[in-house]
């Protein structure tokens, strides 16, 4: 027994060793493989801890290794908290909530421990060391302190690996949620998870959860016409969504959501009825919200480039807008005159 105790004892180490990395920027480098392998080491000395609890003999030499160890850390790890004989029961789970809330870590390695949180497999919630109503509790809470996504109207941000990570959670947790509720309460439960999403970090899950189009997912199609409806009701949300959200992924939602289109089109109105010129520049200008000339005209070329009925839309949309302000064909005098005589150049 003294040799495997030593041998126990030496894996000990290397498992603690692992627990403490789970804190640090070295768990950068760490992979999918690399996380299975430590979950591992975490189920052996789960099953460590429950064979032992009851021996003295051998729990006092885990417990005194431990403490060996704990100190040698300290000296190496500023804010080390000690490793006991019971945090052996809940090492996977230690391990698995350290990397969840380490920022260090990749996005394949933080997606996959998401989605083992996410799971209905029972077999799967316990291999990552926690309750499955433990585990959606803690996914809930993960979700709502994930750091705020900025994203620039430059940037493709459905493209971006953490965003869309992110908005499949949103997305796969509301329909669970759908599942257990009646028809009139969905609506208020939607309603409370996006109110208590930090801005502007819901426009952007919202616009990713909208986008995605996955063939076969269930109930995908009510989820979107909950989120249109919490999205459209709300005239500080949608004004929100509209100046947020990337122009390119306000004409693709356009192109899909018939309501979605008709509301953005009165936002736009809004906004062009708001603009004067500036004679000083010979431009166009918004001061509430500040918004450019070009800016603006960069929402109806994103428009004009969609299918054949979305351009067709917006093309009466601006041809009706212009007859009502006089129907001017010189520029300077109707915004809606200029952004024709633009798209036109084009």
């Amino acid at each position: 027994m003294a040799g495997k105790l030593k041998s126990m004892l030496e894996n000990l180490d290397h498992f603690v060793d692992l627990l403490t990395w789970s804190h640090t920027v070295y768990a950068k480098d760490w992979d999918v493989l690399n996380v299975q392998r430590a979950r591992q080491w975490g189920s052996y000395f789960q099953q460590v801890y429950h064979r032992f609890k009851a021996n003295d003999p051998i729990r006092n030499a885990i417990e005194d290794h431990l403490a060996a160890k704990n100190e040698e850390l300290k000296v190496c790890f500023k804010n080390y908290k000690d490793i006991t004989f019971r945090d052996l029961e809940k090492g996977k789970a230690i391990l698995c909530m350290a990397l969840l809330h380490n920022r260090a870590v990749s996005t394949f390695v933080f997606k996959h421990l998401v989605e083992l949180l996410q799971d209905s497999d029972s077999e799967k919630v316990d291999c990552l060391g926690l309750s499955h109503i433990t585990s959606q509790k803690v996914a809930s809470e993960l979700f709502l302190s994930l750091p705020v996504f900025v994203c620039e109207r430059s940037q493709k941000p459905l493209d971006d690996p953490v965003l869309v990570t992110q908005a499949d959670f949103l997305g796969s947790s509301l329909q669970r949620r759908m599942k257990k509720l009646d028809d009139d309460q969905k609506l208020s439960a939607v309603s409370d998870v996006l109110c208590k999403l930090p801005q502007p970090l819901v426009y952007h899950l919202i616009a990713a959860v909208l986008s995605n189009d996955a063939v076969g997912a269930e109930n995908l199609d009510h989820l979107h016409d909950l989120i249109l409806e919490w999205l459209l009701s709300n005239d500080a949300a949608w004004t929100g969504f509209f100046s947020n959200v990337n122009h390119q992924v306000l004409a693709k939602l356009s192109s899909r959501f018939f309501k979605f289109r008709q509301t953005y089109l009165d936002y736009l109105v809004k906004l062009g009825r708001g603009m004067e010129q500036d004679f000083t520049f010979g431009m166009w200008v918004s001061q509430t919200p500040k918004l450019s000339f070009h800016e603006f005209l960069e929402h109806f070329r994103c428009l004009l480039r969609g299918p054949q009925d979305l351009r067709a839309c917006t093309l009466t949309t601006l041809q009706m807008l212009k007859c009502q302000d006089g129907d001017y064909e010189v520029s300077g005098i109707s915004i809606w005159t200029d952004i024709l005589m633009e798209i036109n150049k084009s």
